[in-house]
C-alpha cells in the first residue's frame, strides 16, 4: 500500500464517516484488511472488492462486500470509502452503480444493505441516487468519540433496478 493510500486513510474524516476504518491508520491495519479481501475472494472465487484510483493510478477509494452469509448467500453488506478530497465530484454514485451491477450480475445476489451515520448526507444521497431505500433507523446505535449516533440502514433488491 503506497504513502498516499495511508494518507487518504489518515484523514480523520475517513474515520468518523465509517464505522470500520480505525483512526490512525497504520500499515498493520491496511495488511490486514488486505489479507482479509484475499481469503474472502479465494472463497468465493471473485472478486468482492474492487479499487477506486485517480488518473495517476493511486488508491483514493474502494467499494465492495463482506463475507456472504452462508445462511443467507443472496444478501451482502456494501461498504465504501474515498478520499475527502474527491468527495461532492460524483465518483462515488458512479462508483456504487457500477458495482451494483457486477453484484447482482456476476455475484449472484439479490439483496443489498448497508449502514450510514445519521450525518453523513453525502453517502445517503449516494445510496439515494441508486436506488437505495431507508429501511430504517437504529437510534442511538453507535458510541463514537463520545457520542451517541444514530445509524441509517438502507436497503436495494436486484428487482428495485428493474
Amino acid at each position: 500500500m503506497s504513502p498516499e493510500s495511508l494518507q487518504h486513510l489518515n484523514d480523520p474524516a475517513i474515520h468518523q464517516t465509517t464505522e470500520n476504518i480505525p483512526y490512525p491508520y497504520t500499515k498493520e491495519h491496511a495488511l490486514h484488511w488486505i489479507q482479509r479481501h484475499r481469503d474472502i475472494t479465494n472463497q468465493y472465487g471473485k472478486p468482492h472488492l474492487l479499487a477506486i484510483r485517480n488518473p495517476q493510478g493511486q488508491l483514493i477509494g474502494s467499494i465492495g462486500i463482506g463475507e456472504i452469509d452462508e445462511r443467507h448467500p443472496h444478501v451482502a453488506e456494501l461498504g465504501y470509502w474515498l478520499a475527502s478530497s474527491y468527495w461532492g465530484q460524483g465518483i462515488m454514485t458512479q462508483t456504487v452503480q457500477v458495482f451494483l451491477h457486477y453484484t447482482f450480475i456476476e455475484l449472484g445476489l439479490l439483496r443489498l444493505w448497508t449502514r450510514v451515520f445519521e450525518f453523513n448526507w453525502g453517502s445517503r444521497r449516494v445510496l439515494e441516487k441508486n436506488g437505495f431505500k431507508l429501511e430504517g433507523i437504529q437510534r442511538q446505535h453507535l458510541y463514537r468519540d463520545g457520542k451517541l449516533i444514530d445509524d441509517y440502514l438502507y436497503g436495494l433488491l436486484k428487482t428495485d433496478l428493474s
